[in-house]
């Protein structure tokens, strides 16, 4: 099992140069969704990579327009392509044009963001073999997923084991309006906070190519590598862009890379600058939102039923929609959606302009007075007809 990593700097190559990573990533900012390095630096990168016995791989990683890919390929007729030992590539026609006029250089092919099932793997390795050489493949795969993938593709697989986990990508620049008319509108970074989540801090990311937001944990799998081991994989990436003193970083990492040490992996889980997550190597259990679909308490829908809740106000009121008409002052059973019984009393029932009323109308809004537990989505039945 081998590793690599992003290579953005002379300093971070001196850093690497002492650890077992084996491969380095290299980004140009016109070809790659995150990359940063201009085709001087990039070219320099390269050849001192490959001086210190290192793999150079170049990312092309943009999902292209028309516009962009016809960019990207005449900035790829200007890079010595040679220099490098593999191009990896996300867009499916990006690499069927890369196949047509490179056959000689190897392809990887980054499948994260689809192709979970094994079957649409297969299609892939198939389509671009000989010359595809790895799959790129998602996080979101658990771990007996990746041992079975591992061991049914003739290919090898890499995935990452460290660093930020893409939420969301849009090609708009969703930050701009954000930033001071000073500001470099180049590329900029902020932490988005949901209103219904204020706890919870996504960095988000806006640049030429769109806009990326991120996870709030980071994935963070290097205290399972006697695990990773077991599945079959032939690289773990180490994703570190986002971090302040990378090289201080990779030091650390490396130890644990030669020899696997639990008390070292447990300081460096303490030490991580943000939150951290296993994500879906566990188990994926994002199925479960199904089952709660199927909840028998939000489908009883039987004849006594007369309405349900659709607001509940502390302290003030239910809201009721009615749909079917009951006596004013009856008492009506409430069920919620956890499955709590619950008394709601219906005097006084007013409308939603506060004024009083003795008939119920179907289809119309009622309050009435505020039960404890009662939750948006309970069902409200008749006690008796």
């Amino acid at each position: 099992m081998q590793f690599n990593t992003y290579l953005t700097s002379h300093s971070e190559l001196e850093q690497i140069q002492q650890t077992p990573i084996s491969e380095v990533i290299l980004e140009h900012k016109s070809l790659s969704r995150l990359g940063n390095l201009q085709t001087k630096a990039l070219l320099s990168l390269t050849d001192e990579a490959l001086a210190s016995g290192l793999s150079p791989v170049l990312q092309w990683d943009i999902l292209c327009t028309e516009q962009a890919f016809q960019e990207s390929i005449a900035l790829l007729k200007r890079l010595p392509l040679s220099k490098f030992h593999a191009v990896r590539i996300q867009d499916p026609g990006a690499a069927e044009w890369f196949c047509s006029k490179h056959p000689k250089i190897p392809l990887h092919l980054i499948v994260e963001s689809g192709n979970h099932n094994l079957a649409g793997l297969r299609r892939w390795t198939d389509y671009f073999s000989p010359q595809l050489q790895r799959l790129v493949l998602s996080t979101e795969l658990p771990e007996s997923r990746l041992q079975e993938y591992c061991q049914s593709l003739n290919v090898a697989c890499e995935i990452m084991v460290v660093g930020r986990i893409l939420f969301f990508y849009t090609p708009r620049r969703l930050l701009s309006f954000l930033a001071p008319p000073t500001e470099s509108l180049d590329s900029m970074e902020k932490s988005l906070i949901p209103a219904e989540q204020p706890q919870r801090k996504f960095p988000t990311t806006e640049n030429q190519h769109g806009t990326f937001m991120f996870h709030h944990k980071d994935l963070f799998l290097l205290d399972l590598i006697p695990e990773l081991q077991k599945t079959n994989l032939n690289m773990l990436r180490l994703d570190l862009r986002h971090l302040d003193f990378t090289g201080a970083w990779i030091r650390r990492i490396a130890g644990l890379l030669e020899s696997f040490d639990k008390q070292k992996t447990t300081q460096l889980k303490i030490d991580w600058p943000c939150k951290i997550t296993h994500g879906f190597f566990r188990a994926n259990r994002t199925d479960l939102a199904i089952e709660r679909l199927k909840n028998p308490f939000l489908k009883d829908h039987g004849e006594t039923m007369v309405g349900y809740v659709v607001e509940s106000l502390k302290g003030e009121h239910l809201i009721l929609l009615v749909n079917k008409k009951f006596s004013c002052g009856k008492t009506l059973l409430g069920i919620t959606p956890e499955g709590k019984k619950c008394t709601i009393l219906t005097d006084p029932i007013k409308t939603t302009t506060g004024q009083t009323v003795t008939d119920i109308t179907p289809d119309n809004l009622y309050l009435v007075p505020h039960v404890k537990y009662v939750t948006a989505q309970t069902l409200v039945y008749n006690l008796s007809e």
